[in-house]
This record gives C-alpha cells, sequence and structure tokens, in this order.
C-alpha cells in the first residue's frame, strides 16, 4: 500500500512538473507572439507613416509623377501630374495615353519601358485648360524603369516624370530678344555716327555748312546713344534687385510733375501741345519715394504721349488724386492712342507699337515704359493702360503715400 501511494505521488508530481512546464511554455509562446503582434502592430504604424510621408512628399511637388506597369497602366500619380493635363477621375488603373493625350510621351514611357533604360526629352505640347484658350508650353520627360524583369509589375516598371520648362525658355527667349533689340538700338547711331566721320576723314565732306550738319547730326545720334545706355543702366539696375536701396525721401509731387513739364517745354511748344497739371485746392501732395525715379516715371509717360502724337492740338493731363493713403496719378492725352491688341505689350522692353502713318517718324529706345512699370513696382505700387484710339489713352499709376 505504502508503494501505491508512492507510486501515485511520484505520477502526480511528474504530471505536475509537466504541467508547470507545459504552463511556462504557454506562457512564453503567449508573450512572444504578443511581443511579435506588437511589433508587426508598429512596423505596419510606421511602414503607412512612411506611405503618408511619400504621398505627401510626392503631391507637395510642382512636376509630374507617374508609376506605370509594363503594360502603361497608372499605379500611383500625384497631384502635380493632375494639374499638368486637364484632370481624369480615377487615374489609377488606366492606360497613360487616356491620362496624357500626347503621343510622343507616351512613345518616350513605351521606349523605356521596351529597352529597360533611362529616357529622356523635351516634348513641346498644346495645352487646353477647364477655361480659357489653348496654350502651348513645353515639358522636360524623364522615364526611369525601376526594374529589370517583369515579376512584379504591380509594384511598377516605370517612373514617369515630367516638369513644366515653359517659364525657362521663355525667359530664355526674352534673354536672346533683349540682346538682339540691345544690339540693333545701338548700332544704328553708331553706324551713322561712324559714316560721317569716315566722310570727314576722307574729305568727302568739306563744305563749311555740309560740316556743321555732319556734327549736328553726329551729336544728335551720340546723344540717343547715351540715352540708349542710360536707360539699360536704369532697367538692369531695377531688374538686379538694386531697387531695395531706393532713396526714399518726402517729396511733393505737384512739383515734381511742374518741373518736368518745365523740362519738357521747348518739345510741348513745337508740337503745339498743352500739358496741365490738375490738382484739387488745397491738395496735399507729399509722397515718400525716390524723387529721381518719380522724375522719370512722369518724364517718359509725358514724353511718349507727345512722341506717340504728332499732330497739332494735343492735350495731356496730369491728375493727382487720393484715395485713403493710396496717391493715384492718371496720366491722360487725347491723340491717336494705342491698339486694343497692342495693350498687353506695351511695358516690354524695347517694344513700340506700330502705326503705318507716323513709325517712320517716331523714334526711341523702347525701354521708357519698361522703366515706368518697373520704378512704379519698386515703390510698391501699381501701373495699367486703357486706351481708346481717336479718343483718349490713360495711365493710372497707384502707389503708397507712405507719410
Amino acid at each position: 500500500m505504502p508503494y501505491l501511494i508512492a507510486i501515485c505521488l511520484a505520477v502526480i508530481a511528474v504530471i505536475a512538473v509537466l504541467w508547470r512546464r507545459e504552463r511556462q511554455a504557454f506562457r512564453l509562446e503567449r508573450a512572444t507572439n504578443e511581443s511579435r503582434r506588437l511589433q508587426e502592430s508598429d512596423f505596419l504604424r510606421r511602414t503607412l507613416r512612411r506611405a503618408e510621408l511619400l504621398h505627401r512628399l510626392a503631391d507637395g511637388l510642382e512636376d509630374g509623377l507617374f508609376i506605370l506597369g509594363a503594360d502603361m497602366r497608372v499605379l500611383f500619380v500625384n497631384l502635380g501630374a493632375q494639374h499638368l493635363f486637364p484632370p481624369v477621375n480615377e487615374p489609377v488603373g488606366r492606360k497613360l495615353v487616356e491620362c496624357i493625350p500626347h503621343t510622343r510621351i507616351v512613345v518616350l514611357a513605351e521606349k523605356a519601358v521596351a529597352e529597360g533604360k533611362r529616357q529622356s526629352g523635351e516634348i513641346p505640347v498644346t495645352h487646353v485648360p477647364a477655361s480659357g484658350p489653348p496654350e502651348d508650353r513645353i515639358y522636360e520627360v524623364m522615364a526611369v524603369p525601376l526594374q529589370s524583369d517583369r515579376l512584379q509589375a504591380e509594384e511598377g516598371d516605370l517612373l514617369l516624370i515630367l516638369r513644366d520648362e515653359t517659364a525657362k525658355h521663355t525667359l530664355e527667349k526674352i534673354r536672346k530678344d533683349f540682346v538682339a533689340n540691345a544690339s540693333h538700338e545701338l548700332r544704328t547711331p553708331l553706324s551713322i555716327i561712324v559714316g560721317y566721320l569716315e566722310n570727314l576723314v576722307e574729305h568727302q565732306i568739306d563744305e563749311p555748312q555740309e560740316i556743321q550738319r555732319a556734327f549736328a547730326v553726329m551729336k544728335k545720334h551720340g546723344d540717343r546713344l547715351g540715352q540708349i545706355v542710360e536707360d539699360l543702366l536704369v532697367i538692369s539696375r531695377m531688374e538686379s534687385g538694386q531697387d531695395e536701396a531706393l532713396r526714399i525721401e518726402e517729396f511733393d509731387l505737384h512739383e515734381c510733375a511742374l518741373e518736368v513739364v518745365h523740362r519738357l517745354s521747348p518739345v510741348i511748344t513745337s508740337k503745339g501741345a498743352d500739358v496741365q497739371v490738375l490738382t484739387p485746392v488745397h491738395y496735399d501732395a507729399r509722397l515718400r519715394g525716390d524723387r529721381f525715379y518719380w522724375d522719370q516715371i512722369i518724364f517718359n509717360l509725358v514724353q511718349n504721349a507727345l512722341k506717340e502724337n504728332l499732330a497739332r492740338g494735343l492735350v495731356v493731363q496730369i491728375e493727382l488724386k487720393t484715395d485713403g493713403r493710396i496717391m493715384q496719378i492718371d496720366i491722360r492725352d487725347n491723340g491717336v492712342g494705342i491698339p486694343q491688341a497692342e495693350l498687353p505689350f506695351v511695358f516690354k522692353r524695347f517694344y513700340r507699337v506700330m502705326r503705318s502713318e507716323s513709325s517712320r517718324e517716331i523714334k526711341g529706345t523702347g525701354l521708357g515704359l519698361s522703366i515706368v512699370r518697373r520704378a512704379i513696382e519698386a515703390h510698391k505700387g501699381t501701373i495699367t493702360l486703357q486706351s481708346t484710339p481717336g479718343v483718349e489713352t490713360v495711365f493710372t499709376i497707384r502707389v503708397p503715400r507712405g507719410l
């Protein structure tokens, strides 16, 4: 009997030991599983967070990004790409050609997938916005294969990047046009001066009156050269950011306008024109700004009106008004005016309105209005233009008085 009890106790002890070990193993496994679950949950959370950050980064880019499968179906597209072209409902899952209706871009992408090599190029396209007329734009397109095999096409075979380079090409064209126009404007008076000098040196001009006339012509074109260089220096200085160094002072704009009219009085008299400075009674015409540039602003606008209108009887009015802390300057004339189609271009450098009846007689650098706009912008102001040909042309300047 005691042996039986001993055997039972031994069995119970073994069972207890085994149960405890099993319990410990279970607890360890449960703890391991819980730890693994927490790790997997943390990994999933970090992965989702990383994916969200990457999506935000991609959507924050102005460039258009597409990730495509081997069959040219869109797997991912950022907001930048949807802004470049007319939006397509649910672009993911669609063929690239449905999202970008431009054959050359699609062909470049297909070539990159077929050859497994990076492809790039600048492609001109006609962009049709949701509202407004079509626009000619230039895109730099880069197609980058993402993998060499085709086993995981669902992860994407191709990264397609589109960058709008229209502004860069426009600026480059403006730069080239500026250099070409500046060269032409400088070469014309210089050629005339050199021509007369050669005639004088070779004694082809020997009459005193002819010599005097040659000197007068050379002085005239020398003055024109000086004016062109001065205009170029002014607009270059302003567009390089040096307008921040304006010599700000308080001055009377009414007196400034009167001085400009006095400087132009010989031209006004020869044209038979009437230039008026209009201000309300007891008007406070004080303004804080750079007096030098305001002289140029008013001088260029009035001189432009006198120069562009050859007929006698021209009336030019410089009217000063106040709208709260804003001073408004209207410079109007009753001359031939500017055609509606020309209005968007008159402030461009070297641009001159061509008129068949007068273009051969009107001279100038074509920089005056560019300087006017840039000088006004440097004073945090704006200038607008309205013109009814044959009736009235009005330049309206609005600028903070800064008092």
